[in-house]
């Protein structure tokens, strides 16, 4: 180039030579990389290239950068930037560091409702660089796949429609615990059955026929010996599932205080241990025949076992008139007995 003062500068010959007048021209090898302005790179062939004035600028020696879409593939698990056109590079030979991006998988992806991850979504790569509900999730199984719920537990009620949390369902989700009778109040007339605590329902709720049952009456109800059931027995109802005889029977009546015999009888002699069958005494229970052979009464008592007989109004002694225990019944009337008193082995036997 010339140099910036040619004016001034006197040859030393009648011709000037070049020596004298010009000066090299510089390169784009002395322009700066960085004074190449976005998206331009220092041309290649820098140091072979002369600028026309005196100093390089970047309009001499930046060409335009490549972009991202001059790259020909990504590496595996990789794609090319969405907007590679307008990426442009930093050197002339584009790297995959600017250009790719990791394939997302589907650990970045909340499924919807009603849907579930694929298992191992760590290892589920995308298409794209974002991923979709459709290429990591699945429609999730509902609690009617659970073949089975464990002991005392039920399926609920609404399987059918209770979407699971993964893939398997479980029993939390899905099952609930058997009810027990400790949920019942049973109505009127009925009580709870023994162990309401460990007694389990047929289903997710229990029922009065499943932990109640009838409350007895009394007239279930088999009295000791010395004792009669109370009057209107089939409507007296017990507290619990079985009658007590505090709850149904009384003290049975002795015949001590039986006055009602019918002519030509008298009250047994030991009436104070005959025990009546039922609330009242009978004259069955309570007396004897005891008239002499004139037909006059006999005054006093008579054993159990005697009968008037004829003469002088000696005592026999027979099974006639003997009071036997209940289920048993006289088995011959007429039958002597060894001693003054007959004993109920001599006397009654069979069934009434």
């Amino acid at each position: 180039l010339q140099r910036s003062n040619p004016s001034s500068i006197f040859c030393r010959n009648w011709v000037c030579a070049t020596e004298e007048c010009c000066v090299p021209a510089q390169t784009c090898a002395t322009l700066p990389a960085s004074s190449c302005p976005a998206g331009t790179l220092l041309l290649k062939n820098k140091a072979s290239k002369y600028c026309p004035a005196r100093v390089c600028t970047a309009k001499h020696c930046c060409l335009p950068a490549p972009t991202c879409a001059t790259v020909p593939s990504c590496p595996r698990y990789h794609l090319l930037h969405s907007n590679a056109s307008s990426i442009f590079c930093r050197s002339w030979v584009c790297n995959f560091a600017e250009c790719c991006s990791p394939v997302p998988t589907c650990t970045r992806v909340t499924c919807p409702a009603k849907t579930v991850p694929f298992p191992n979504p760590s290892s589920t790569f995308c298409r794209g660089l974002e991923c979709t509900a459709e290429e990591c999730c699945a429609p999730a199984p509902t609690c009617a796949t659970v073949p089975s719920c464990p002991r005392h537990h039920l399926l609920r009620s609404n399987a059918s429609s209770i979407f699971c949390r993964s893939w398997v369902c479980n029993f939390a989700e899905c099952c609930s615990p058997v009810p027990t009778c400790t949920t019942v109040t049973c109505p009127a007339k009925t009580v709870p059955f023994p162990n309401p605590s460990s007694t389990f329902c047929r289903g997710l709720e229990c029922t009065a026929e499943e932990c109640c049952a009838p409350v007895p009456t009394c007239a279930m109800m088999t009295c000791p010996v010395k004792t009669v059931p109370f009057p209107n027995a089939s409507s007296v109802f017990c507290r619990g599932l079985e009658c007590t005889a505090e709850e149904c029977c009384a003290p049975a009546l002795t015949c001590a205080k039986f006055a009602s015999c019918p002519k030509n009888h008298l009250v047994r002699s030991n009436s104070s241990s005959i025990f009546c069958r039922a609330g009242v005494c009978t004259s069955e229970e309570c007396c004897i025949p005891g008239a002499d052979s004139d037909g006059s009464v006999k005054s006093g008592r008579l054993e159990v076992g005697q009968d008037s007989g004829p003469g002088n109004g000696a005592l026999a002694h027979s099974c006639r008139g003997m009071l036997c225990p209940n289920g048993m019944r006289i088995l011959v009337s007429s039958t002597r007995c060894a001693s003054r008193a007959c004993k109920v082995e001599e006397c009654c036997g069979g069934s009434a």
